[in-house]
């Protein structure tokens, strides 16, 4: 889908309609890099480590959705993972949840990924707009350290975020302010 001077200039002849078939056609250099990247991959166990940090993450990340009324559900497959918060059960929790729902339905995912960032220097990711998931997919090289900091950084998120008004609000607050201006 491009203008007709763009495709005459590209695929002017038969020898060149296969110019652009794929990104990476006809490209040694995308060959050799995509060779050594399997052979990284190989030789340093990545794709094991993965699976076992994965399951390591989600079990300490299943501790805490027991400890913290706001994690519905932790779920992954390797080191992509999914965490799941839902509306809490105690009065002033489900207070501030469904004020800064009605504010803005993403204010929930960045009140708690603004704290991660700004004082912990963690970056995550929330899944897709309307949706109060936060994505965790960590470099391959992603070790136990890493892991058990990530743990020990989110946790003191959500103590804070499990206080009223608290963190929550106020990062909704900052972010809502910011969108109205």
């Amino acid at each position: 889908l491009y203008p007709r001077k763009i495709h005459d200039k590209t695929f002017s002849s038969l020898d060149r309609c296969m110019i652009h078939s794929t990104t990476f056609s006809q490209n040694d250099l995308a060959a050799v890099c995509g060779l050594a990247t399997l052979e990284v991959l190989r030789e340093e166990n990545l794709v094991e480590n993965s699976a076992r940090m994965g399951e390591y993450l989600i079990e300490k990340l299943k501790v805490l959705a027991e400890k913290y009324e706001l994690i519905q559900e932790v779920r992954g497959k390797g080191l992509m993972i999914a965490i799941e918060f839902g509306a809490p059960r105690s009065l002033a929790l489900k207070t501030g949840w469904k004020m800064i729902h009605r504010i803005d339905q993403d204010l929930f995912c960045q009140s708690i990924l603004v704290p991660l960032i700004m004082d912990h220097h963690i970056l995550a990711q929330v899944s897709g707009h309307g949706q109060d998931i936060i994505k965790l997919i960590p470099p391959l090289v992603f070790d136990q350290a890493d892991a058990d900091r990530f743990i020990a950084a989110f946790e003191e998120v959500l103590e804070k975020a499990h206080r009223f008004p608290g963190p929550i609000w106020e990062v909704g607050s900052r972010l809502a302010k910011a969108a109205l201006r």
